[in-house]
């Protein structure tokens, strides 16, 4: 039986890449990310194809319908500041930025991701 129930919206599978996908059916495939499903309970996710200089994810979908497209930033960046430890008080060192700092560094999370962090 499955665990996809149990598993948050975004699974970071980079350790465990090769294992998380052969528990799963593949479906479909895009730019850099699979379509793929539960063979259990018919779960969707759209996994990142393996890139050992990048954290890769595993992102629970509703649907296969314009499932490429599906918007996981929101998740990514979630995860970023908690994988941080937070924010600061301090604004992003970003020219007309605001935003908080995320812990560890000078810069919020939008430019964070903006600049290809993912972890």
């Amino acid at each position: 039986m499955c665990n996809c129930k149990e598993q948050p919206a975004l699974i970071d599978i980079s350790n465990n890449h090769s294992d998380f996908k052969s528990k799963l059916n593949q479906l479909d495939v895009g730019n850099w990310v699979l379509l793929m499903q539960c063979p259990d309970c018919k779960q969707l996710y759209k996994v990142d194809e393996w890139d050992k200089y990048q954290t890769c994810y595993a992102v629970k979908i509703p649907s296969s319908e314009n499932w490429e497209a599906f918007d996981s930033e929101s998740l990514i960046k979630d995860k970023i500041v908690q994988n941080h430890g937070g924010l600061t008080n301090e604004s992003c060192m970003w020219s007309g930025c605001d935003i908080k700092q995320v812990k560890g560094s000078a810069y919020c999370v939008n430019h964070l991701y903006s600049g290809g962090a993912r972890a």
